[in-house]
């Protein structure tokens, strides 16, 4: 089964900025996603138990999807 652009263009972003460029929860530090107010907490957000958690941010998903 092929995937959709949108999810060929979706796990490309994740692999190259990781879960946190898709969180409504961003920031970017030197070119770097993390957590918002938070650099050391990149991609821990899933096991760490603390706030903010992941949130999926549809503005990022209108952008993949438009091109």
């Amino acid at each position: 089964m092929s995937r959709t652009v949108f999810e060929k263009r979706y796990a490309a972003r994740l692999r190259r900025y990781g879960r946190c460029s898709v969180c409504q929860f961003r920031e970017v530090t030197d070119g770097t996603y993390h957590c918002r107010r938070n650099p050391d907490r990149q991609g821990a957000c899933a096991v760490d138990g603390k706030l903010p958690a992941f949130r999926l941010d549809t503005e990022v998903l209108d952008e993949l999807r438009d091109g």
